[in-house]
């Protein structure tokens, strides 16, 4: 598999990554902006406006009409945090071109329908129409209140928000309910504006044959834009604040099993290679099967119903997440931290730093198993051009003193507890 980069216009890169293992083509535009708490609501709502209409397709009936001709091709939209920055997807997977009937090329005919939806919009007089507003408005509502009622989601979400205070990092992607009710149409039409103008681009192709009509109908579309884009603090990362005393919150509702979900700050983020002993440590931790947390906490003590750890390496943060009972979770909390301090004593066996690395390393290969895998990758790796392959022989390289190291720069930030209300 080779990955070829192309410069299309200043803050506009096209990705092509080569596989004759699939019978699609997956093309996607991945847009990046600094995170806003105040604009994130409008950000998240947008993709799933964008993709659902446009100036050729009126409404989604005519849309999938549209992707029938494309021999079923399919649309599909996300927004996720990666680091201090905001990212779009959009994107299109369409059967390859030596698979169509009488010469067609359907890679050609998918890139101009998704640019359509991202370039030509259903938009007049400066806004979208109010009608496709309301619809994605009561699916992103929906979307809100289901985050609400999966507790374990829930209690992570609320982490966040106590964690970072008011870093944008810690809201919630979609926003609150009231925030989605308020979105208006020309809010939406100038942050659809300012995604065109002012974000980085990385327009990623995943197929068997270089897509270059893919990337000229980007360069197209993007040097007719009066774009203003800066590169200043694309990459900057902003440090968690330190805490003394760690944040301890405790909050009640109507569940049968408490939540519990610790963040922890750590001495690395963001750069794969420095991160990479972060993310082993991790796994060791409470990964897979192996881990410290399953065998300790969950099996031997059987203080939870779950217990399990998470490094979220471009932040530079760790969270540690448990279904316990009201009772246990103190104990549970105690135990978490104990395995802690064994880890930074260097007191876990060598048997599982090898397991560990097989894990990660294996998962890593299975990057190359989909288009949309390898997608994932290489849009979250933005400022990097490792492969998944080199990032296991990264994972290969880290030694135990890497793996304690990275244990001893962890320090516990915030507790938070969901527990059931009390009887009255």
């Amino acid at each position: 598999m080779s990955v070829k980069r192309i410069d299309i216009v200043d803050g506009v890169q096209g990705l092509y990554i080569e596989n004759k293992r699939f019978n699609t083509t997956l093309i996607t535009y991945n847009f990046y902006l600094p995170l806003n708490a105040e604009n994130m609501a409008t950000n998240s709502l947008l993709p799933f406006l964008l993709t659902s209409c446009s100036k050729q397709f009126s409404d989604y009936i005519e849309l999938n009409i549209g992707l029938l001709d494309l021999y079923g091709a399919d649309i599909s939209c996300s927004v996720s945090k990666c680091g201090d920055l905001f990212h779009m997807k959009i994107g299109v997977n369409v059967i390859n071109n030596n698979l169509a009937l009488y010469g067609d090329s359907p890679v050609s005919r998918a890139a101009e329908l998704v640019s359509g939806l991202i370039f030509a919009p259903a938009v007049s007089n400066g806004s979208f129409k109010a009608q496709d507003i309301e619809r994605e408005k009561r699916k992103t509502i929906e979307r809100i209140e289901g985050e609400i009622n999966n507790k374990k989601s829930f209690a992570r979400t609320r982490l966040f928000e106590e964690m970072f205070g008011t870093d944008p990092y810690g809201k919630f992607i979609y926003g609150s309910v009231q925030e989605v009710k308020e979105i208006t149409g020309e809010q939406l039409y100038n942050a659809w504006q300012e995604l065109l103008l002012t974000s980085f681009v990385r327009i990623i192709v995943v197929g068997s044959e270089e897509p270059t009509d893919v990337f000229s109908l980007a360069k197209e579309y993007f040097s007719s834009a009066n774009r203003n884009f800066s590169s200043d603090s694309l990459f900057s990362i902003k440090d968690i604040p330190e805490r003394d005393v760690p944040n301890d919150i405790t909050e009640r509702f109507a569940v049968t099993q408490g939540k519990l979900a610790l963040g922890f700050t750590s001495a690395v983020k963001g750069d794969l290679k420095e991160a990479t002993a972060l993310s082993v440590f991790s796994d060791i931790f409470g990964g897979g099967p192996y881990s410290k947390l399953f065998e300790n906490v969950r099996e031997k003590q059987s203080l939870c119903y779950y217990c399990s750890a998470t490094a979220r390496r471009a932040k530079g943060f760790l969270t540690v997440q448990s279904g316990v009972e009201e009772e246990n979770a103190q104990k549970t909390v105690d135990a978490i931290l104990k395995e802690l301090e064994d880890m930074k004593n260097g007191n876990f066996e060598d048997s599982v730093i090898v397991a560990s690395k097989k894990a990660i390393s294996d998962s890593l290969y299975g990057y190359y198993d989909s288009a949309t895998a390898i997608d994932i990758w290489y849009s979250r790796e933005i400022d990097d051009s490792i492969s998944p392959n080199q990032a296991a022989d990264i994972v290969m390289d880290v030694t135990r003193e890497d793996i304690i190291n990275a244990a001893k720069g962890i320090k516990l930030h915030t507790i938070y507890r969901l527990l059931p209300k009390e009887e009255k």
